[in-house]
């Protein structure tokens, strides 16, 4: 097979794929700022009623002053547990960084990049924290919330079945093997990001998931004005991994397009069909009025 679950069982219970968030912000921890960023790895060769069709191009929107963006990407490989590898949600991340850096414009000081050990539960709501505080990201900024690694979700007869919570979709931070994560404890839930998210009124915002179940995350907070959020599949589908290019599939026919300078709606429009063959269906809530173009 060309391609690899991102989802593997653990005890009987089912993992979400890898989700990638950027989120665009200043003034991080500088523990997880990037100042030069790591060389990115080289690459080889809805719940949703927003479902984008193909319709006429949008007009492009004014350009956001490069001070103004901001970027939280985050992506985790999981290849030290026994339920199953991810082996390239760090490829995604670093991707998305090198675009953003080298063609879009965006200060490497306004980035935290967090990936793989970086990504630890308690970073990540550092992050969300930082970006949904800072005065200079909050409104009227650029902003790209990225996130690829494994995912879960709550419900009866799915994934986790948490008795008292309520129905879900949680990211998972590198370090949740430290947590008694089958009661809930250590995972990021989608009403903690979406209480985040929400406090930020940008001129636009590419808020980005590639992960099993990832639609779960179309849901308000994370979706608002001015904002595209893409997921990489359905809320209850599997997203799945491309070993020959060492990309989750979405994110590689995704962010391809993005780069080559497509707005994100575009580029949507690219990568749903070359995603269909693996079984997910990407996902998308278009709440931009232009077609929105990352950088200048």
């Amino acid at each position: 097979m060309l391609e690899s679950s991102r989802m593997r069982p653990l005890r009987s219970k089912k993992f979400l794929t890898l989700l990638v968030f950027v989120v665009a912000g200043l003034g991080f921890s500088t523990a997880v700022l990037a100042s030069n960023g790591p060389p990115p790895p080289a690459k080889a060769s809805p719940r949703t009623a927003h479902r984008l069709v193909a319709a006429a191009p949008k007009p492009a929107a004014k350009s956001i002053p490069s001070s103004r963006r901001f970027a939280v990407i985050i992506g985790i490989d999981y290849d030290h547990y026994d339920f199953g590898a991810v082996r390239y949600a760090d490829h995604d991340a670093a991707s998305v960084y090198q675009m953003l850096t080298t063609e879009m414009g965006f200060p490497r000081q306004n980035i935290a990049y967090l990936i793989n050990g970086q990504a630890t539960g308690a970073n990540i709501i550092s992050a969300l924290n930082w970006i949904s505080t800072n005065p200079a990201a909050v409104s009227g900024s650029e902003v790209v919330f990225f996130y690829s690694g494994h995912g879960l979700r709550n419900g009866p007869g799915d994934g986790l079945d948490i008795p008292g919570l309520s129905p879900g979709y949680a990211l998972v931070p590198f370090d949740f093997y430290n947590f008694n994560y089958m009661t809930g404890a250590g995972l990021i839930w989608d009403w903690d990001v979406a209480a985040r998210l929400g406090k930020i009124h940008p001129a636009k915002m590419w808020v980005s998931f590639d992960s099993c179940f990832s639609g779960g995350f179309i849901r308000p907070g994370i979706t608002g004005p001015n904002r595209v959020v893409t997921a990489s599949s359905q809320a209850d589908q599997l997203s799945n991994e491309l070993p020959q290019a060492q990309h989750g599939v979405f994110s590689n026919f995704m962010d391809d397009s993005v780069a080559l300078g497509m707005s994100v709606e575009q580029a949507y429009l690219e990568a749903y069909p070359r995603s269909l063959p693996y079984s997910q269906t990407p996902q998308i809530s278009d709440e931009y009025p232009g077609g929105l173009q990352l950088g200048p």
